[in-house]
Formats: structure tokens, sequence, C-alpha cells
């Protein structure tokens, strides 16, 4: 259980918020919550689709987007 708390911290950290974890996991914002704090778990047949969902989301490469200030920045470029 320990290991699916970290994965859904990581994962938030990745995505930005806890609300995109839980659009994610298709779950109520509140449940994520509660499961990183440890109050409750999710039901067993539930946590290897989690798992798997998160580990996806952690393991995405992340593209890094040039700055829009920037006088040559290119929409397509960064698309």
């Amino acid at each position: 259980m320990y290991e699916f708390s970290q994965l859904l911290i990581r994962a938030s950290q990745t995505v930005g918020t806890v609300l995109g974890v839980a659009n994610l996991l298709e779950v109520d914002p509140r449940l994520v919550y509660r499961w990183i704090a440890g109050f409750e778990r999710p039901e067993p047949a539930c946590v290897e689709l989690f798992v798997m969902r998160l580990r996806a989301v952690n393991e995405a490469p992340v593209r890094s987007t040039g700055h829009p200030q920037r006088r040559r920045f290119d929409v397509r470029l960064a698309a």
C-alpha cells in the first residue's frame, strides 16, 4: 500500500494537481486525498488498474515547450 501512496504523490506532481489524478483514475478527488493520507484504501480489485494507470503517467516522457514570450517562438515547433 505504501507503493500506491507514493505513486499517487508522484502522479500528482507529474500531472500538477490531485484533481488531475482523480480524473485519470475516474474517482472523486476526496478519495485520492484520503488514499494519500492513508485514511482509506481502494478496493483490492481496483488497485491493479490504478497502479497501471499511475505508472503509465509517471513513465510518460515530458515534452518541454518553447518559451511563449520569446520573439522567435513558433507554435508549430512546440507541438
